[in-house]
């Protein structure tokens, strides 16, 4: 038998201070969400020369791939050399992503997830910070919720003079701070080398301004899936991902993981993030129920100074609910 989050709650065995969510969050939230890495949807439409840049550099990043042809064509430009073959390979790599992130989020996405967003109060129920290593649309929309509700949410964009919303780094002690730690498609370094958040605007749909942003050659910054040690560089080469590590390395308190399998061979940055922050308290989500040992195992042997607890992750969303709404769970087991 496991325990549900709101047993651990209301046993004052967890405070909700921070949650750090992985992919398995945005699965919860709308079931056919499909979120493997960006390069493998878009791989067999490549040209053999652009998957061999992939290669060369041994990443799957469309946005360093990208920023290296444009390093090329610059210097070639220098030089006076021919520049048409790499101009051609930029733009079939970025049109693969386009078209890569639009499979990822469908054109209805939003109109199909309106209703999920709306009945989901993850976010609410949380008091100092929203970690995610997600670079989808989801936290976003959930952000949007939020001020919509006139709670206080701070992703650290603002307009700092400028016509667009660009990184500022000014923390608020009294609003929940939310932190992209692998970025996001709605973020990118614009010609100012400043990191610009794309808004909705005059579009129907977000995702309709993340592609018409990506058209104009603005390349989401975001740090795909692979192995540790390569997401831990690309997060060190950029301030706005280095400020959002930080941040968890900072953390103290209690910290809940959902939907985040936490594996050393993809994860143990955040692992090791965890480890040397102050937190004391975590809990651990686990949906693999018949798996429960080995896992309690394997993440109790990374946070051996830390008090580690577990919780059922099939029933997480029910429990935000029942703590917030006391009359859910009543509601629930009518329907039942």
């Amino acid at each position: 038998m496991i325990a549900s989050y709101q047993e651990l709650y209301e046993n004052g065995k967890i405070d909700t201070e921070h949650l750090l969510i992985g992919n398995g969050f945005s699965i919860g939230i709308w079931k056919d969400f499909n979120y493997t890495s960006l390069y493998e949807r878009q791989e067999d439409s490549l040209e053999i020369r652009d998957k061999m840049l992939f290669e060369e550099l041994k990443t799957t990043n469309f946005e360093l791939v990208l920023e290296n042809i444009k390093k090329a064509i610059n210097i070639n430009q220098i030089f006076n050399y021919e520049i048409n073959e790499l101009s051609k390979s930029y733009e079939r790599i970025k049109n693969a992503l386009i078209q890569a992130v639009i499979k990822v989020h469908p054109a209805n996405y939003e109109t199909r997830l309106h209703t999920d967003i709306e009945l989901n109060n993850t976010f609410s129920i949380f008091k100092k910070s929203i970690f995610t290593t997600n670079y989808d649309l989801i936290p976003y929309w959930l952000h949007i919720k939020l001020l919509k509700q006139k709670k206080e949410i701070n992703d650290f964009f603002k307009k700092n003079g400028k016509e667009y919303l660009n990184f500022a780094p000014v923390r608020n002690d009294n609003s929940l701070n939310l932190y992209y730690l692998h970025g996001g498609l709605h973020l990118f370094v614009n010609e100012e080398n400043l990191i610009q958040k794309v808004k909705k605007e005059e579009h129907q749909f977000l995702i309709d301004a993340v592609t018409e942003s990506m058209s104009n050659n603005n390349i989401p910054l975001y740090v795909s899936e692979g192995k540790w040690e390569d997401k831990l560089e690309q997060i060190e080469s950029n301030k706005y991902l280095r400020f959002c590590f930080d941040a968890l390395k900072r953390s103290q308190g209690h910290l809940t993981i959902f939907g985040h399998e936490l594996s050393e061979a993809a994860d143990k940055h955040i692992i090791e993030a965890i480890q040397n922050s102050k937190i004391d308290v975590i809990a651990y989500g686990i949906y693999d129920l018949d798996r429960k040992e080995a896992i309690s195992e394997r993440i109790k042997s990374y946070f051996k100074d830390k008090d580690v607890l577990f919780f059922n992750s099939r029933s997480f969303h029910d429990s935000i609910e029942n703590l917030i709404n006391p009359w859910f769970g009543d509601k629930e087991q009518m329907r039942g």
